[in-house]
């Protein structure tokens, strides 16, 4: 009834749920506190201490650590490049993944890597780069967190930061952990375990020892044949815990030790003979010791599950079942655990349906029922809420991180059916059994097809947000083309009045004026520019309207009126007067208003119509 090796790896490993003695914190935070307070320190020292103190505060007291990560980020604000910012957003992607916050964890992510690109310094880099592959690899995204992990180790080379290495190494092997790639794991594992030392912290070498242990064990699992493979990660698992009996004083971070202390105990239980059983319980009492101390609930519930294991060994059937609901009691309310819980009910259903206490049976399979369906339900939503941040997240940086999401969604979901499906064999093997089989079956069929519908709602949502900013961009395309072509045919007409005052200076210099040439000629260029100044700001206000004027004025005219003529048209619609453009073109006033009666008859306009008013209806 223990929780598989593997899940309770992830859940000690890649979330960082470090349950911290109450003496051990007091002292490092006292420490810490105390630098805060030394009045020469700098900004950027006071923002790391900050952060720190954040994550040694989180579990115990989490609003306290949001508030000394916010109050990292108001100091930063003041600094002038991006590294104090980058630190406490990276900070923050932690704070929030335990809050199980992933939308506002993926938003702190992207913030952390904006803000990264400001500063050029390495160390903070490669913290913001091993925050970022943690949070993939927290959402079981292997490929991308060792890519990222990988380049964090490149920025932390030569920083003389080895805790930041240990802990990063720590993580790769723990992606090619599980026979996945044994030699990459082992690779890692030493390289954690060299860093370790450099670092001479109890709590990095003690993590290394775990994933040293952890190796050879997974080793141990491909070829059980070996012995000496279990022996080494059975002496390393001991060294560790004998570290931290030494250095309880110095050790922060407890759940490694209590993790050690569930494999060590679970290693005898499953590949030792009964007689080493008191090696297993003198363990198992350590870890549940531990566990207690730091409320790993997930780690005493599956101490409690062992224990039954060995009761059931020996044929004690009663005994087994008062220590699973003796494990309950002490875990109730304090932690959810719906999949471990739900283990628990069905190893008592078992236990029952040995003894021969049907009614007693069906009891605990309707609580296992009920725990599945928890857990199910809450799969569901973080799959959701998981799904809908990554691609919030995605759509900032690049389009086909789209694509990349719908994969890993995609594979999710073929994976939890795999595993619902083998779930489902099993539990259909007991209701064939009770009465009760079609209405069990009924249900989780209809939480099946709900979970379709909300698969297919979402996919279509989406596509819909597509189709809604694709059209969007087409119309803003639209607009910007209609805007250049303004500007062009303003610019045209700027050009022609250019080229024909040039054509009339002649014309307009007075050989017998008392003004010389050149005191004209500047005359004439200060009233230009003048006028060019009053032009540009009608032309704006003129070329803010209907980009269709011209097209309506052809239409109404049968295409009859030239190019002179809209020239005319547009001058009166800026409201320039018939002294004002016959000035910019060089002409009598008399054939201007000659002209506008010409162009009153070409719109089929009557004597009484006033052709400034029809314009600004046109337009």
């Amino acid at each position: 009834m223990q929780l598989p090796l593997k899940s309770l790896l992830l859940i000690v490993s890649l979330s960082c749920i470090f349950n911290i003695d109450a003496s051990a914190q007091k002292i490092y935070l006292d420490s810490l506190n105390r630098l805060l307070a030394q009045k020469d320190i700098s900004k950027i020292e006071q923002v790391n201490i900050l952060c720190k103190l954040a994550k040694a505060n989180f579990e115990q007291h989490l609003p306290l650590s949001f508030e000394q990560t916010n109050r990292a980020l108001q100091i930063s604000q003041t600094l002038p490049d991006g590294q104090g910012k980058a630190m406490a957003y990276a900070t923050f992607i932690h704070l929030y993944v335990w809050k199980k916050d992933l939308k506002n964890a993926y938003a702190s992510r992207d913030s952390a890597m904006y803000y990264a690109r400001k500063t050029k310094d390495r160390a903070t880099l490669g913290f913001v780069w091993f925050r970022n592959g943690w949070l993939d690899l927290v959402n079981d995204e292997n490929d991308q967190a060792a890519k990222k992990l990988l380049k964090a180790l490149d920025y932390f080379k030569g920083q003389q930061v080895p805790d930041y290495e240990s802990t990063t190494y720590h993580y790769l092997a723990s992606i090619y952990s599980y026979g996945n790639n044994s030699a990459k794991q082992k690779k890692y594992a030493d390289l954690c375990y060299q860093k370790a030392l450099e670092s001479q912290q109890v709590d990095q070498l003690n993590n290394a020892y775990y994933t040293i242990g952890q190796t050879y064990f997974d080793q141990f699992k491909l070829n059980t044949s070996k012995r000496g493979l279990l022996d080494s990660a059975i002496f390393v698992y001991k060294k560790s815990l004998l570290l931290s009996k030494k250095q309880e004083g110095r050790l922060i971070l407890r759940s490694n030790t209590a993790a050690i202390a569930l494999n060590t105990a679970n290693a005898y239980f499953q590949y030792f003979p009964v007689t080493y059983r008191d090696s297993a319980e003198k363990y198992l009492d350590q870890a549940i010791e531990i566990a207690t101390k730091t409320n790993l609930q997930e780690v005493l519930l599956n101490c409690y599950g062992l224990r039954s294991e060995y009761a059931l060994r020996d044929g004690h059937d009663d005994e087994a079942e008062k220590i699973l609901l003796n494990g309950l009691n002490k875990t109730d309310g304090v932690v959810s655990m719906p999949i471990t819980k739900a283990r628990i009910y069905q190893g008592l259903a078992n236990i029952a349906e040995k003894k021969g206490d049907d009614k007693l049976a069906l009891k605990y399979m309707k609580q296992y029922f009920e725990y599945y369906k928890k857990a199910f339900n809450e799969e569901k939503i973080n799959s959701i809420t998981r799904v809908e941040a990554q691609y919030q997240s995605a759509k900032k940086e690049q389009e086909i991180a789209y694509l990349h999401q719908e994969a890993v969604f995609a594979k999710k979901r073929t994976t939890f059916y795999v595993i619902l499906g083998i779930m489902g064999m099993a539990v259909l093997l007991f209701l064939l059994r009770s009465y009760n089989f079609k209405l069990k079956a009924s249900v989780r069929k209809q939480e099946l097809i709900d979970k379709e519908k909300t698969a297919a709602e979402l996919r279509a949502q989406l596509k819909e947000a597509e189709a809604i900013q694709l059209q969007t961009e087409q119309v803003l395309l639209k607009e910007r083309q209609q805007r250049l072509q303004k500007e062009l045919l303003a610019g045209t007409l700027q050009i022609e009045e250019k080229n024909e005052l040039l054509e009339l200076l002649s014309g307009k210099v007075d050989t017998e004026s008392h003004l010389s040439f050149d005191e004209q000629i500047k005359r004439i260029l200060n009233q230009q520019k003048k006028m060019d100044k009053d032009f540009e700001v009608q032309k704006a206000d003129f070329f803010e309207t209907n980009p269709a004027f011209f097209d309506r004025l052809q239409q109404q005219a049968n295409q009859s009126l030239t190019r002179l003529d809209l020239k005319y048209c547009s001058y009166m619609l800026m409201g320039l007067s018939n002294k004002e453009v016959s000035i910019r073109l060089g002409i009598e006033p008399k054939s201007v208003r000659m002209s506008r009666y010409r162009i009153k008859q070409k719109l089929g306009l009557g004597k009484e119509d006033d052709l400034n008013v029809f314009l600004q209806n046109q337009s």
